[in-house]
């Protein structure tokens, strides 16, 4: 791919800039023994310092936004959800070291949900079904009056997302790694095409994935990175479901969180094989095979029809 592609960085953070940004900002976690680069995303990097506290730098002058967003409005809900999520103690400051607004947190346990056992992974369904349902009870009133605005990337443009799904699939096909079955892609695209939205609206994390679940001795304990965390319709969060369980157990999800129509669960559908296929090509090109297995499984379990590794 030649592209300047959606996930490149224009600024190169390194465990140089936050020691010289916590020295002048954060005083009080010196002495600063340990900053190590854990984790990045397309927005930001991830730097656990002092095996204690867990700072994200933004990599994409597009992502101050979201971070301003998420500082203002996720201390609020510290006491909303039955599921940790960070609460950003540390908000640090443009300075000459960096030049964008940074934010810390005390360390949550867990690792992501890559490659977790398929006991587990059922396991923590129940949690997150719950998770879901006390997020969304959240209304769009609500929402504003903690200062939530709305969604930055709004993936219920459907047609817009219909483009964005195909340009990815058609940059997969052309590097001739996998079997893309593209009639099955068309009839996916198909079942979406005319769907319309409800004005339900509520306070959504925006970017839930497997990526984002905390998973400590194998309980689903976190929901972490909440950068698109705005108002929009609750499909966009839904389509984890999906994304990350079989659909033989998509029941135990509706007996928690309730009722869902179904042109709502069929987008829902489509929008996990849309976050599926770019984290395929996502893990393709920066070389991680463990995203690009967890991508494969997703889009196995929603549609297997769809995609044949060569």
């Amino acid at each position: 791919m030649n592209t300047i592609k959606k996930w490149q960085a224009d600024i190169d953070v390194q465990a140089e800039h936050v020691k010289q940004c916590l020295l002048e900002q954060f005083p009080r976690l010196l002495p600063l023994n340990n900053i190590r680069l854990i984790g990045e995303g397309w927005d930001n990097r991830v730097f656990l310092v002092n095996e204690n506290v867990i700072f994200r730098f933004p990599r994409r002058k597009i992502a101050v936004e979201l971070f301003e967003h998420e500082n203002r409005v996720l201390p609020q809900l510290q006491s909303h959800f039955s599921l940790q999520i960070p609460n950003p103690i540390y908000q640090g400051k443009p300075s000459e070291y960096y030049p964008y607004p940074f934010q810390g947190y005390t360390r949550l346990q867990g690792t992501s949900g890559e490659n977790l056992s398929q006991e587990n992974r059922l396991a923590s369904l129940k949690a997150l079904s719950l998770f879901l349902k006390q997020l969304h009870a959240i209304t769009k009133k609500q929402a504003l009056h903690l200062g939530a605005e709305s969604q930055v990337f709004d993936k219920t443009q459907v047609q817009q997302a219909i483009t964005t799904f195909k340009e990815r699939v058609n940059q997969l096909i052309s590097l001739d790694c996998y079997d893309i079955n593209s009639n099955e892609i068309n009839n996916e695209v198909e079942k979406i095409q005319t769907i319309e939205l409800s004005n339900s609206l509520s306070l959504v994390h925006g970017d839930l994935h497997f990526k984002h679940l905390l998973f400590n001795h194998g309980k689903l304990t976190s929901v972490i990175d909440w950068g698109d965390l705005g108002i929009n319709h609750p499909v966009v969060d839904l389509s984890i479901i999906w994304g990350f369980y079989s659909s033989e157990y998509h029941s135990i999800f509706h007996e928690i969180y309730g009722f869902v129509d179904q042109k709502i669960w069929n987008y829902a559908r489509f929008l996990a094989l849309y976050v599926a296929f770019t984290f395929l090509l996502y893990g393709q090109d920066i070389g991680n095979e463990k995203l690009v297995n967890e991508a494969i499984q997703s889009i196995r379990r929603i549609n297997p029809k769809l995609l044949d590794h060569e």
